[in-house]
């Protein structure tokens, strides 16, 4: 996606520009002040989109954890790609190392690749889980993760990495709008 592709995208999502910076922008809703950085033209962090900015209680920031926390543990251990696939909105912004997949179809496409070639999960682990309630509708949770995979033609490969995604409520439902993860394949 171009840099003016995604700036349009930010700007329909309702937000306006509030600084330039050196290598970001600053981006903010001014309905709901959520703000977003826009850096190199790729990475989001936050959300423009209109959320009611509501105090929670403590029991409710537990309970919103608790569901989100269990939504990223099913979209680690989904065993196909229309399961993988749910977890995420029609607006998906996704980042996996250096490749951006700016649009649900780019996604999807990377998505179907990789569970064709998958025989078996060996190994799907969260570690060091932080989950960050922003308001009733969003929470931001960061990972480590460790993942080893057995493909098709029976090659295990070992991967670790850190992940970070800005979940919303759908319909009642955990989505994935925004995700980040960058790992390495781990030699035996």
């Amino acid at each position: 996606m171009k840099r003016k592709d995604l700036i349009k995208k930010v700007e329909k999502m309702g937000c306006i520009l509030i600084r330039h910076g050196g290598k970001h922008d600053w981006y903010q809703n001014p309905k709901t002040k959520a703000s977003l950085l826009l850096i190199i033209g790729v990475f989001l962090m936050g959300s423009c989109q209109n959320r009611e900015n509501t105090k929670l209680t403590r029991t409710q920031c537990d309970q919103i954890k608790a569901e989100v926390k269990r939504a990223a543990i099913d979209h680690l251990n989904a065993k196909d790609a229309a399961t993988a696939l749910s977890h995420f909105t029609e607006n998906v912004i996704a980042v996996s190392n250096v490749k951006v997949f700016p649009t649900f179809e780019a996604l999807a496409e990377d998505v179907k690749a990789y569970y064709d070639i998958l025989k078996e999960v060996n190994l799907a682990v969260w570690d060091e889980m932080t989950i960050k309630v922003i308001n009733g509708d969003a929470a931001l949770v960061t990972a480590r993760f460790r993942y080893r995979f057995t493909d098709t033609n029976n090659e295990k490969t070992d991967l670790q990495g850190v992940w970070t995604a800005l979940y919303i409520r759908q319909n009642g439902d955990w989505k994935i709008e925004v995700r980040h993860e960058s790992f390495v394949s781990i030699e035996k």
